[in-house]
């Protein structure tokens, strides 16, 4: 229903994330910003033993496990094939504009997509980082990147940039977060000292 620019796309206005039987005039679900502004860059990644190779090796950027298990188990769920099978007595109401067809005819996006859940969860500073996929076992070499190049960031003088980071059980580096934490301690021991010196002094004055 959206279309999604891509500055380098001559045909920018026919490229639409709109499934194939939604009504012009009906719900995109799933909807709001958020959606709407779904990242819809894709990634390929090459290996090659050697420097110039005439068959690299594709690698796959599995989406599995990135989401929260929350997200996945509780929150985000395709609307259920029943709910659009009766679109002429109660669920006219309901989904006025209901195809035949399951959500699959009714949704412009999966919505148990994992890498649809990591971008629904906002986050909290302008400048952030969002899960694309998990790589496993990378071997010596050289790799190369292949970008579809798709969401526009001109509008709002945006930059994207393609990370590789080891994660682990703690999650993957992000040094802010660190040093709030150092910083909110050191700041903790002082009033400490602080507060503790005024008792100590208040105390002297006044003995009992």
């Amino acid at each position: 229903m959206w279309t999604v620019s891509n500055p380098n796309d001559p045909d920018v206005n026919k490229r639409t994330l709109s499934a194939p039987n939604l009504e012009s005039e009906g719900p995109a679900i799933p909807c709001g910003l958020i959606a709407m502004s779904l990242f819809n860059d894709t990634f390929e990644l090459h290996y090659c033993k050697e420097k110039d190779c005439a068959t690299p090796e594709n690698i796959t950027i599995s989406t599995e496990n990135i989401a929260w298990d929350s997200d996945v188990t509780y929150k985000f769920k395709n609307i259920p094939d029943d709910d659009f099978k009766d679109k002429v007595n109660k669920n006219k109401t309901y989904l006025p504009y209901a195809q035949p067809g399951g959500w699959k005819a009714n949704q412009w996006w999966d919505m148990t997509d994992e890498r649809f859940i990591v971008w629904m969860r906002t986050a909290g500073l302008p400048n952030f980082r969002k899960l694309y996929g998990r790589v496993e076992n990378l071997k010596a070499g050289y790799y190369y990147l292949k970008i579809n190049n798709q969401f526009n960031v001109k509008p709002y003088d945006g930059k994207k940039s393609f990370v590789l980071s080891t994660a682990n059980i703690l999650g993957g580096k992000n040094y802010f977060l660190a040093f709030c934490y150092i910083g909110l301690g050191a700041l903790c021991m002082i009033f400490a000292f602080i507060f503790c010196f005024a008792y100590m002094k208040r105390r002297g004055q006044n003995p009992e």
